[in-house]
């Protein structure tokens, strides 16, 4: 570099030409990608921008509309099911179809939610908590206790409520010592006095609990 500095023009344009001659194809592909780089992803900033958008405007034709399930709520869940809004549709359409009678539906709308997050089950997901939580409560409603526990598995942060029916499932299945355990995890998460009051009951029900 220092010999091309003290070079005269006529030396330093016969380097330049040297150099170019023997990395031309390599420099022109460096700008040739560099270009494409830079198209791409305008394009794909462009292209998410319009998706984001498409998503908001369905999800607010399905809070509008008065069926029972729009057609908008469908293209959220089947074509973009990576949204935040898919995620408060299937919550919304579960409740809708779990107050019809329609449990299995709802059942269904709930472990597609679950299971898109299923990646990241270590981390507290406000939605996929509400989704678990409802999905429990109508498996107990159909007496199926194995199934809550199965939902709660791989779930590595439980909110009170969620502690609770662990217990109340465990109890149901006759594993005492763990629903008590359950029981008094969710008393200690939960902020409602009232909940507390009623789990130190269910405590107090328990089998190796109870005075003779």
């Amino acid at each position: 570099m220092a010999n091309f500095f003290s070079a005269s023009q006529e030396e330093q344009q016969e380097i330049l030409l040297s150099i170019w001659q023997r990395f031309r194809y390599a420099i022109i592909g460096f700008f040739v990608f560099l270009v494409v780089f830079i198209v791409s992803s305008d394009f794909i900033t462009e292209s998410r921008n319009e998706r984001d958008l498409r998503a908001a405007i369905l999800f607010q034709q399905y809070l509008e509309s008065e069926e029972d399930m729009p057609s908008s709520g469908q293209e959220l869940l089947e074509v973009y099911p990576e949204t935040l809004y898919s995620d408060f549709v299937s919550l919304i359409q579960a409740k809708k179809e779990f107050s019809k009678g329609e449990k299995e539906k709802a059942i269904d709308l709930l472990k597609i939610l679950i299971d898109r997050h299923s990646d990241s089950s270590n981390e507290f997901n406000p939605l996929v908590t509400a989704a678990k939580t409802r999905l429990c409560r109508i498996y107990m409603s159909q007496k199926d206790y194995q199934n809550v526990l199965n939902t709660l598995s791989d779930s590595y942060v439980l909110t009170a409520s969620l502690l609770e029916l662990k217990g109340d499932a465990e109890n149901q299945l006759g594993l005492y010592e763990l629903s008590r355990v359950s029981y008094m995890r969710a008393l200690q998460n939960s902020p409602s006095q009232t909940s507390r009051t009623l789990i130190n009951m269910k405590i107090s029900n328990l089998e190796g609990e109870k005075i003779e």
